[in-house]
């Protein structure tokens, strides 16, 4: 894979790269989105991670077309207010067509919905997974809590990640126990936001710690924070919108932060009190 570090995806037995391409609020126009996905595809990268929210499927599945689809680790996602049983099994079968796939690799549930049923929800979810149309089950944004009832809810198959907000300045996932708790049963997590939405370049010590790192290794502040989360044994998915963007994210693979640089981003983390998942919310 053109030297791309690969990771196994918990529970799965894939190997995937360790940097996927997020496709959430895409810039530019949708030829440039397209090269970007080709470029990622072309140096290494085999994970793409989209949503039937995103409104990106299509793009994704557009940028696809002529490579290997076994080679492939895609993941799209189902929204909250399909979670009945055959609004599901729907929204499937519309996600394959716009990514012009006979299956996804992971199918994930994009945010709780309390107000439907999960076992409904994933009774649906293992019918997909008896027919081939999707690989793997994962979850996005659950609690503790809410990963426990979802994973009391499957009969026959488990919950192999949990797509959360996750980075160098936002980290509440470790002091809600949901870091742990992944780790503890198998669960890859999958990192979105893994730049806080551009706001640890506001940050002044974060970024002025960031750049004094990335001098040590020629890496730029980005590809520092984003190796930060690679080597806490996360998968980050920036998006890139142009494939020079794109160029710097695969870049940021080829080097290891020493145990002493991790330490010392460790701690620029200010902790705050704990707050649900859901009052995160950013329609990510």
């Amino acid at each position: 894979m053109n030297g791309m570090q690969t990771a196994e995806f918990d529970g799965t037995g894939r190997k995937v790269s360790v940097i996927g391409v997020g496709t959430w609020s895409l810039e530019g126009s949708r030829s440039e989105n397209v090269r970007s996905i080709r470029y990622a595809l072309d140096h290494g990268v085999n994970f793409i991670d989209t949503a039937e929210m995103y409104g990106t499927e299509d793009i994704v599945g557009e940028a696809i077309k002529g490579y290997r689809r076994e080679d492939l680790f895609i993941a799209t996602k189902v929204w909250p207010t399909h979670f009945a049983y055959h609004d599901v099994l729907k929204s499937c079968e519309e996600s394959l067509k716009k990514l012009g796939t006979d299956y996804v690799d992971l199918y994930q549930l994009h945010w709780p919905n309390p107000s439907v049923s999960i076992k409904e929800t994933m009774s649906a979810m293992e019918k997909l997974v008896d027919e081939g149309r999707i690989r793997y089950i994962g979850i996005s944004n659950f609690s503790v809590k809410e990963m426990k009832e979802a994973m009391s809810a499957l009969a026959k198959y488990r919950i192999v990640s949990n797509q959360l907000e996750y980075n160098v300045a936002t980290r509440e996932i470790e002091d809600e126990g949901i870091y742990d708790f992944c780790r503890k049963n198998g669960m890859a997590i999958i990192a979105y936001s893994p730049l806080s939405h551009g706001k640890i370049f506001g940050n002044e010590m974060i970024l002025e710690t960031l750049t004094d790192i990335g001098k040590k290794y020629g890496k730029r502040p980005a590809q520092v924070a984003l190796n930060w989360i690679i080597r806490k044994g996360a998968f980050p998915i920036p998006k890139a919108s142009k494939p020079i963007h794109m160029a710097e994210n695969i870049e940021s693979t080829d080097f290891t932060l020493s145990d002493e640089d991790m330490k010392t981003l460790d701690s620029l983390y200010q902790r705050h009190p704990i707050r649900s998942i859901a009052s995160r919310y950013k329609g990510h």
